[in-house]
């Protein structure tokens, strides 16, 4: 299993609309994030400044661009608003949540 202490720092993310919300890393990425397969269900903390925790699931995604290699990110089953500022803060909690289909 993945060691899990390294922090997610957000560079960016953007709603889904009817998934939830995609955050993207900044780089360089937790180490972490690459020794799970896609679709992963994980614990997740949003640590955002100034702000109380907040608890949500985050699945393992990639985002891939024309002509740039694929980037892992999460897709949180979470609705803040809008997006989270540069960055903020996530921990991924050491167990993982079955995903349900």
């Amino acid at each position: 299993m993945a060691d899990l202490s390294e922090v997610f720092v957000v560079e960016t993310s953007f709603r889904v609309p009817g998934l939830g919300l995609l955050v993207l890393p900044a780089q360089p990425a937790p180490a972490w994030l690459a020794d799970y397969p896609l679709h992963t269900a994980l614990a997740c903390e949003l640590l955002p400044a100034g702000l109380p925790p907040a608890t949500a699931t985050g699945t393992v995604e990639e985002l891939a661009h024309d002509g740039q290699p694929p980037r892992r990110a999460l897709l949180l089953d979470f609705d803040p608003g809008g997006p989270l500022p540069p960055g903020t803060r996530l921990q991924a909690s050491a167990g993982e949540l079955p995903l349900l289909l």
